[in-house]
């Protein structure tokens, strides 16, 4: 994976809009204002979830984000290494067949907005601004919706989120639930060196044959 020179305190911003007819049509907008590297594009996701999760906290949402997300990724490891486009041929690719994505900012009635600041030698910080009132199903939604944009535009993405997703969901039922603020930050780190451990062991396996 090719990855692009940075500029110190780059800040990157993405925003998602919901259209005033959201609820009927499932329309979500996305837009980027400068492109992020794509080995970035799971750390970013990664801590939007876990700041979406414990968001949302005990609200129903928040069991059925987790599910939902849960379920794809449980079904789609065991297809990851089929040819993509296999994949997309089935629509495995797709975690919420009613969720469309575009990057059309007309009759936009709610903002979601990511703050990506980069620095040298670190993974960026990841700052959200979220209305105190948002609804929270577009909040799930918009969880998804980021997730299948990187989906189509990152051709690496697909084979590293299903195991995030189980890494994460497995600290929040051994470490610490989503309704505890720590797991911001401590579900991501635990999901990354959940895959650093496997790759290292499948190198390891593999330089044993």
């Amino acid at each position: 994976m090719q990855v692009k020179e940075r500029l110190e305190n780059k800040m990157t911003t993405i925003t998602l809009g919901f259209k005033n007819d959201f609820e009927a049509t499932s329309k979500i907008a996305i837009q980027i204002s400068q492109p992020l590297n794509e080995h970035e594009h799971i750390w970013v996701w990664d801590h939007y979830f876990c700041l979406v999760m414990h968001r949302l906290n005990e609200s129903p949402e928040a069991k059925r984000l987790l599910l939902q997300m849960s379920e794809w990724a449980t079904n789609f490891v065991k297809k990851m290494y089929a040819p993509i486009d296999q994949l997309q041929a089935e629509n495995a690719l797709v975690i919420d067949q009613k969720l469309h994505v575009d990057s059309i900012f007309i009759d936009i009635q709610e903002l979601f907005t990511l703050q990506i600041t980069d620095s040298p030698d670190v993974w960026p910080s990841v700052n959200v601004r979220i209305a105190d009132d948002a609804n929270d199903i577009r909040l799930a939604m918009s969880v998804i919706a980021l997730a299948q944009h990187f989906l189509v535009s990152n051709s690496s993405f697909f084979r590293e989120l299903p195991m995030h997703i189980l890494a994460i969901r497995k600290f929040y039922i051994d470490e610490k639930s989503y309704t505890d603020e720590a797991s911001i930050n401590a579900a991501p780190a635990f999901a990354f060196q959940t895959a650093l451990s496997f790759y290292q062991h499948l190198e390891e396996k593999i330089s044993q044959h």
